[in-house]
């Protein structure tokens, strides 16, 4: 296998949730040091890079694989989600990229993750959770089944649709990923997640019922 790089961005605070959702007491410990325990544990990931403006971050973890970096300023105001492809070009060159978020506590997969993308006929991996159930557009139509045939054709009998999650997005080449400037390959593999895994906290109320349910599960 060639060298896998985690990066996980930690952009200090939060436009959303409105407190530092990193940093916050998060069922008695934090999310930031949730995700940074699970990249650990995973026997296929040979560095993590914590990317951030946060300066409560650097000297946070004693561990070899574990790297800091201040994010490029230029990067921090910028809106377009595109941009978390130019904070792993800025501090990966060579191997492969596994980005990912503090913000999914409950998935952990990595390494199984991993593996299917060294299995798999494909150049990139991302997480996704299946859509079982009827989607209605904007303009109230429902556009996942085709209602000339049958109105309301059997959930299980839907065609196969997928929302990313962000749990992973992606796990990539860098040089694809470079060359690209995309976080999506030619030939996408998807790792399908479960209801839990896929939870991703950006508001107060998933933040509660999140914490609710880490403090059941452990």
């Amino acid at each position: 296998m060639d060298k896998v790089t985690a990066v996980l961005p930690c952009r200090k605070g939060s436009t959303r949730l409105g407190f530092d959702k990193q940093l916050s007491n998060f069922a008695g410990t934090t999310l930031l040091d949730i995700k940074v325990n699970q990249l650990l544990n995973a026997k296929h990931i040979d560095n993590i890079i914590l990317s951030t403006d946060d300066y409560n971050i650097f000297n946070r973890y004693n561990n070899k694989k574990i790297k800091v970096f201040e994010r490029d300023p230029n990067l921090l105001n910028c809106n377009d989600a595109n941009s978390l492809v130019d904070v792993c070009l800025q501090h990966v060159n060579k191997g492969n990229v596994l980005m990912t978020f503090c913000t999914n506590p409950f998935f952990s997969d990595y390494d199984l993750a991993i593996e299917k993308y060294y299995k798999e006929d494909c150049d990139s991996l991302l997480t996704a959770r299946k859509v079982g159930s009827f989607i209605i557009d904007e303009e109230n139509k429902i556009v996942n089944c085709d209602r000339k045939k049958e109105k309301w054709p059997r959930t299980q009998d839907l065609p196969s649709w997928f929302e990313l999650d962000s749990c992973i997005e992606p796990i990539m080449s860098i040089d694809l990923m470079r060359s690209l400037h995309d976080r999506i390959g030619h030939r996408p593999y998807l790792y399908i997640t479960d209801a839990i895994q896929s939870i991703d906290i950006d508001y107060k109320k998933e933040w509660d019922l999140a914490e609710k349910l880490w403090k059941a599960l452990n």
